[in-house]
């Protein structure tokens, strides 16, 4: 094709522009897909510049030492340089519980095993899309304008097959992921039809707080409750069609009006053939009588034996050219159909399936899991330790106070991280504290009454209180904490005997789940 000569000679005479702008989209790419690692190297690369860096900058503060983090005391230059690497560090702080909380998260939503939608999934889909509409888009580009060349032709076929691929690929994407979740409605629909034929069925209704950190929370309730849970649903948890329905009238739009195109085309070729162009002139020729002339009858026969076979290929030209339309529509409509069928199988619709699928990876157990995350881990704190060793050493030469601060009062990063870990667990205790001491609105239960019950009349009864339900008791919380807290240390126990002992010695298991969380974080902070 003319055009694609064009654009490789264009190529050729502009590649010390082309090929950079080609690098640097592929940089922009790499850098999008692997964005935390870009993130991580520049920190590092930043913290070490000589004259702009963190470490050059914080080591010129002035501010003294207060108390901060972990209730310890810190110059607030250090702080904020710990500060910068605890992000990445919380991170890659995942250990073989939460690769377990995310497989009973994917699992409980019937996600586990599937993956989103690759980069190379996409090009191959916008590459069939955009194959497939540029013919159908020569066929358009005569009738976008008149008496335009080859070449311009071509490059209107072009830009309108982008325009088609980039209308339809997202689009059947879109519906292949609307139908996988209105599957899962549909199951959820099921189920609860089923529980409700064998009178244990529960209401419909959403618990907000799940999440990959509270995976565990509903292990008890139905599955139809767990996966609705996880996903985002309307009223009723009805499947929806909207753009299923936007999508099958674009998909019928561009093929059915490809074909009626085309079609109109070949009979305006077939016509035009025929009837011949408009220019031509008929002219009557004199013939001079011979003996050898043929009968008119005969001439008459072979004009309509001519005509005849004119039509019959003129028929079948037009036939073969309209079942070549149809066929190419079918194309078209199954290539529509793949990229249906990848968004429906290569996509996730849990509210975070797709960030539990990312963090499992392809990793195959919690061990390899835990061992990775750990190795990413060691590498935070190594760098962080050394860039804050790097800091404290010029704030050391820069400040003559710093000379007479002990040895053992040198903070480290290790420091850094247990205070929060302290500060986060005193802060989920306090908060854990107020909800329990938190009034709790409990509605009157119905009770609904079969037969009428004669009861003989005595005096009325005393008006029911307010329905707001306030303890009575204000050291039922406290007796609480003292029974957890004589029960020693609960760190060697897991979710179930912790479940089992909060069932046999009724008490509250988010207390117990808070006491074991405090007890881990003072053993790291003692150890």
């Amino acid at each position: 094709m003319e055009i694609l000569d064009t654009v490789l000679q264009a190529i050729a005479t502009y590649r010390y522009i082309f090929w950079p702008l080609f690098g640097l989209m592929a940089l922009t790419i790499i850098t999008i897909k692997w964005w935390e690692q870009v993130r991580y190297f520049f920190l590092n690369l930043a913290c070490a510049l000589p004259l702009v860096g963190h470490i050059t900058r914080l080591a010129k503060s002035h501010e003294s030492r207060r108390m901060g983090t972990g209730g310890l005391v810190w110059h607030p230059a250090e702080e904020a340089l710990c500060g910068k690497f605890y992000q990445y560090y919380s991170i890659s702080n995942r250990d073989a519980d939460f690769y377990l909380r995310c497989v009973n998260y994917l699992n409980k939503v019937d996600e586990r095993g599937r993956k989103p939608t690759s980069i190379v999934l996409w090009l191959c889909s916008i590459a069939l899309v955009i194959l497939e509409a540029f013919i159908f888009a020569l066929v358009l580009s005569p009738f976008i304008a008149n008496n335009i060349s080859a070449n311009q032709a071509e490059l209107s076929a072009i830009v309108v097959s982008v325009l088609i691929g980039v209308i339809l690929v997202p689009a059947t994407h879109l519906m292949g992921t609307q139908l996988h979740k209105n599957t899962l409605l549909s199951k959820i629909r099921y189920w609860h039809k089923e529980a409700k034929l064998e009178h244990q069925a529960e209401a419909l209704v959403k618990d907000n707080r799940i999440s990959l950190e509270n995976s565990r929370i509903d292990d008890d309730a139905p599955g139809y409750l767990q996966m609705l849970n996880r996903v985002r649903h309307g009223i009723g948890a009805k499947p929806e069609y909207v753009q299923t329905i936007v999508t099958l009238l674009l998909i019928v739009t561009f093929a059915v009006g490809a074909y009626f195109i085309r079609a109109a085309t070949i009979n305006a070729a077939e016509t035009q053939a025929v009837n011949g162009t408009p220019f031509s002139q008929t002219s009557t020729v004199a013939t001079n009588a011979s003996p050898f002339e043929l009968p008119q009858q005969a001439v008459d026969d072979n004009q309509q034996a001519d005509k005849q076979a004119a039509k019959e290929v003129s028929d079948n030209r037009v036939f073969a050219s309209k079942l070549t339309f149809i066929i190419l529509s079918v194309i078209f409509i199954g290539v529509q159909i793949i990229g249906i069928l990848i968004g429906y199988y290569r996509s996730l619709v849990g509210i975070e399936s797709k960030l539990a699928a990312k963090y499992i990876g392809n990793f195959s157990s919690s061990e390899e899991f835990a061992a990775w995350y750990a190795m990413q881990r060691e590498r935070v704190e190594r760098d962080a330790q050394d860039k804050l060793a790097s800091l404290q050493n010029r704030m050391a030469m820069q400040r003559a106070s710093s000379a007479s601060v002990a040895q053992s009062e040198v903070r480290t990063f290790d420091d850094y991280v247990r205070g929060k870990m302290r500060d986060k667990a005193l802060a989920d205790d306090e908060h854990q504290q107020f909800n329990a001491t938190r009034p709790v609105y409990k509605p009157e239960p119905i009770m609904h009454q079969h037969e009428p019950i004669l009861v003989a009349p005595t005096a009325p009864p005393a008006p029911v209180a307010a329905t707001l339900e306030i303890p009575t008791n204000p050291v039922t919380n406290t007796d609480y904490k003292a029974q957890i807290a004589a029960l020693g240390d609960l760190t060697l126990l897991n979710d179930e005997e912790l479940q089992l002992l909060a069932d046999d010695l009724d008490l509250p298991l988010d207390g117990l789940l808070n006491r074991r969380k405090v007890q881990l974080v003072l053993n790291k902070a003692r150890g």
